[in-house]
């Protein structure tokens, strides 16, 4: 593969932030791998065999007007296949050649695409012949080529469309929009992930000293972004490695929940309770409870300490209509 190959690329209802799935992140295998081949990403291998076995380079058309329609046509049939949230207004045919599969036999025909969405994170996708095509996002593209550029190794694979080469950006906007303070992006390492909800989790480190956990959906899945900063992810029990979020002074307990639903005015014996999860914009937390002298169950939306969103607490069907939760306590 000529230099074209070198110089190119490689990636209201209440929404509730699920404790377990942050936690189920953090003790998946691969935590401390490279980029990992799950649900149809792109492992470091794949990166590789990227360069490794590809020719043609000269049957790779000029980005011409006609050349960028034809990619974005056939990225978009790939974008289906794969399931990704992603709206493509640009792409580009980075490299088409063929190599060998891992099972062996005759070579493959293979195509490597760059695709920039209208939101969020852009994607390299390979075709592999007549198997399912891969993807890798260009936030896991940018962490693969910083890791090579630490260990002295030549970057070869990045996302180079003017809409993704400034991945740290994007990911700025993506935490701003999901609640978070302005985040002047430091670092990203892959974080976890969760097989629970098919997503991955990336820890940001901002060069103010906070940090934030971010999740994405893998290829296929549909789950939401959702932004968590390590100071809230603490609470949850779950440690951000690349900044320090300081003491935790509040502990968030069950019996956390009962205090405060008691200095708001909830002065029943309370049976059984149980947290829901944690609004993603007003980070109030959810739970259900029911006092024991009562039939049916109640929803309160917690403001703990230092969050000046208002307390609210209505019954399971209201709670229902008005933010689509479900209650599971049964009436009795």
């Amino acid at each position: 593969m000529n230099n074209r190959r070198k110089s190119s690329h490689c990636m209201g209802a209440v929404i509730l932030v699920a404790v377990t799935g942050i936690a189920h992140a953090q003790n998946a295998p691969g935590t401390h791998q490279d980029n990992g081949g799950i649900n149809g990403s792109l492992s470091r291998e794949d990166l590789e065999k990227l360069g490794g076995d590809h020719a043609g380079d000269a049957n790779v058309p000029q980005a011409t007007a006609a050349a960028r329609a034809k990619a974005k046509s056939q990225s978009e049939a790939l974008v289906n296949n794969l399931q990704l949230s992603c709206d493509v207004n640009a792409a580009e045919l980075v490299v088409e050649g063929t190599r060998k599969p891992a099972s062996g036999g005759k070579p493959i025909e293979t195509r490597v695409y760059e695709v920039a969405c209208t939101q969020g994170m852009g994607y390299l996708l390979e075709t592999q012949g007549t198997e399912q095509p891969i993807a890798i996002s260009c936030l896991n593209a940018e962490e693969t080529r910083a890791d090579d550029a630490a260990k002295g190794k030549t970057p070869e694979f990045f996302c180079k469309l003017p809409a993704n080469k400034d991945v740290y950006a994007t990911v700025a906007s993506i935490i701003a929009a999901g609640g978070g303070a302005g985040c002047a992006v430091g670092n990203v390492k892959l974080f976890g992930h969760s097989e629970l909800t098919r997503s991955e989790y990336n820890e940001v480190a901002c060069k103010d000293g906070k940090g934030y956990l971010l999740r994405t959906a893998l290829p296929g899945s549909r789950a939401k972004t959702l932004v968590t900063s390590c100071s809230e992810a603490a609470k949850q029990g779950i440690k951000c490695r690349l900044t320090d979020a300081g003491p935790i002074d509040l502990p968030v307990t069950l019996d956390t929940f009962k205090g405060v639903l008691a200095q708001h005015g909830v002065s029943c014996n309370i049976g059984p309770i149980r947290l829901i999860g944690q609004e993603d914009h007003l980070k109030r937390y959810v739970v259900e409870y029911r006092c024991a002298d009562q039939p049916g169950g109640m929803v309160a939306f917690l403001p703990l300490e230092g969050n000046t969103n208002p307390y609210e607490a209505m019954d399971c069907r209201a709670a229902a209509a008005a933010h689509s939760v479900t209650c599971k306590f049964a009436e009795q």
